[in-house]
């Protein structure tokens, strides 16, 4: 099921989504960039990165709205991030703009990470695990299933607190119970509809869908009143959206574990963490890994009026500090309630990726079809998207890349195509900016006027030609169309096509040489003329002798006249008519 949107109209070959996606789940068919969604991790970097907006997350909120309508109870589950994604004077404010929404609940997603940390815990006191790496970050997860299945034995087998969550509730509200979770994390709408959990979370809003659709009921959260969220106190599990939120949520009873405790956060860090596990270089560690960096107050759909992260971050601090909640991990009415009734265990698996990788000769017959025949001609300038030219040789082979994604080489092709016609064109082509300097100068060019592309670039164009008709196009920007212009101080006639360059701020002059075929049409008039000459002489002795024999002739006299007169004018309108 699509999750990430593409506007076709938009998508511009940019290629900056394919250079930001860390595992290069970007296709690019007939130049329109689109997500591979069985590779996709949902991480939401093209989303950020894309200069059009060419790409939107699916909008699940006419579900939501259904849902409300059509279920008995609908519960709200809110991400502990909403304080830094929202202004609000009281944090209960977004409670009553919920329920103005028409959520009868709404509770702290955190709860569902007191229990989730409590797993952790315990895993560290059993130390049964070579390394640990928290499971709550549902793109990490996608990470190491489908890239980094050697990893899976370190994933922490316990469900995400979104998932523990909506457990909760539904064992405590009753199975027809909805629960909508919302949060800044696309991700979360993917593991909702996992099958390992199916039933659990009933749909998924961000917070940005959230606020759209705050606008689209005249909601204004500075105008809600305060009520108080439903469910427990989550205390210091409102810190999990940060970095090192896990780690501090678990020392809050201040014992030592025998793994060394350390968080990373970023999809480049991570999978450079997991590089490292997967060559088995570390041994011992508890890894708190989310994918986007700075934790989940910068997840992809955070709304964008958020501010400063260090302010995001003063608000979670102010508001986990607040309410502290109770020290112990395992008090609390619905911990004690559920504390073996609700499973929180879950079981990775291998879902790797499997692609073709084409051999050596393969490659470089790929890389010769742009122009890089050779290693030395391998730019490695990833303007395509990929770190080498080899990685997108590789990704072509596997139908994720076009041949011609190669910017260099298709600049270096234009700009020779460019030329060539240039040079080979027989027409006489100059560029000229609005000082009249000579902006271009062709082959043609240098020959008509006797002068060097080189000494002509820079030099002011009315130096050479008198640049009247293109100073009007300059400030008309309406063009000059088959004018005819002749150039005695270089013995040429030509017919020039004057022409405004918006793109460019340029003024080109095509000048095509017809001084042949002006000789040609003088010549034809000489000829022309002597004729009509001829025919004149011809009108004259007739007449001189029909004036003799008039009264024979009669009307044959005036008809031969006629005739004759008639050749000469069709002579002149010949001339006349420029043939």
């Amino acid at each position: 099921m699509k999750f990430i949107n593409f506007k076709k109209a938009n998508c511009k070959n940019c290629y900056k989504c394919v250079r930001v996606c860390p595992i290069k789940a970007i296709r690019i068919r007939d130049e329109q960039a689109g997500i591979m969604e069985n590779a996709c991790i949902l991480c939401g970097k093209c989303l950020k990165a894309c200069p059009q907006n060419a790409k939107s997350i699916r909008s699940d909120i006419d579900r939501v709205k259904h849902i409300i309508k059509k279920s008995k109870k609908v519960v709200a589950s809110l991400a502990p991030s909403f304080i830094g994604a929202f202004e609000l004077k009281e944090p209960g404010q977004i409670v009553g703009a919920l329920k103005a929404l028409g959520f009868a609940e709404v509770q702290e997603t955190a709860l569902g990470a007191v229990y989730v940390s409590r797993v952790y815990r315990e895993l560290m006191e059993q130390g049964r695990m070579e390394n640990i790496i928290s499971s709550a970050c549902p793109t990490v997860n996608e990470l190491i299933e489908k890239y980094y299945p050697e990893v899976i034995p370190y994933l922490a087998p316990v469900v995400s607190p979104m998932i523990a969550h909506g457990k909760l509730i539904k064992e405590s509200s009753g199975r027809d119970t909805s629960v909508v979770f919302i949060g800044p994390c696309i991700s979360k709408k993917m593991e909702a509809e996992d099958f390992r959990h199916e039933g659990v979370i009933d749909a998924v809003l961000t917070f940005d869908e959230l606020l759209r659709w705050f606008k689209q009921e005249n909601i204004r959260l500075e105008e809600q009143e305060a009520l108080r969220f439903d469910g427990d106190d989550p205390g210091m599990a409102r810190y999990y959206p940060v970095p090192r939120g896990i780690l501090r949520n678990l020392k809050q009873s201040g014992e030592d574990f025998s793994y060394h405790a350390v968080n990373v956060d970023g999809i480049e860090q991570c999978i450079e963490v997991l590089e490292a596990l997967k060559e088995r270089q570390l041994k011992g560690y508890f890894i708190e890994m989310n994918a986007c960096e700075g934790g989940c107050l910068r997840g992809p759909a955070m709304p964008s009026s958020t501010g400063l992260y260090l302010r995001q971050m003063q608000k979670v601090e102010e508001y986990a500090g607040k309410n502290p909640g109770v020290k112990d991990l395992g008090v609390g009415r619905n911990i004690l309630k559920f504390d073996k009734s609700v499973s929180l265990g879950k079981v990775f698996v291998d879902r790797s990726i499997k692609q073709a990788v084409p051999d050596e000769v393969t490659i470089r017959e790929i890389l010769k079809k742009i122009g890089k025949p050779t290693k030395d001609q391998e730019l490695n300038c990833g303007a395509c998207g990929y770190p080498s030219c080899r990685d997108k040789a590789i990704a072509v082979y596997q139908g994720k890349a076009e041949l011609y994604m190669c910017l260099p080489y298709m600049r270096e092709r234009a700009e020779s195509l460019a030329n060539v016609i240039l040079k080979a064109t027989p027409n006489i082509i100059i560029a000229v900016n609005g000082d009249m300097e000579i902006q271009e100068f062709n082959d043609a060019a240098e020959r008509m006027f006797q002068i060097s592309r080189e000494a002509a670039i820079g030099r002011k164009l009315y130096q050479l030609i008198d640049t009247s008709d293109l100073e009007m196009v300059w400030e008309t920007h309406e063009s000059i169309l088959g004018k005819k212009v002749e150039y005695k101080e270089y013995g040429v006639v030509t017919e020039q096509d004057i022409i405004y360059v918006e793109d460019q701020q340029l003024v080109m002059v095509i000048m095509r040489d017809i001084t042949n075929e002006e000789r040609q049409a003088r010549q034809m008039y000489k000829i022309k003329a002597e004729t009509v000459e001829m025919a004149q002489k011809v009108i004259d002795k007739q007449m001189m002798v029909v004036q003799q024999i008039a009264s024979l002739l009669g009307e044959t006299t005036a008809e031969t006249k006629v005739t004759l007169t008639r050749l000469k004018d069709m002579i002149l309108y010949d001339r006349e008519d420029g043939r």
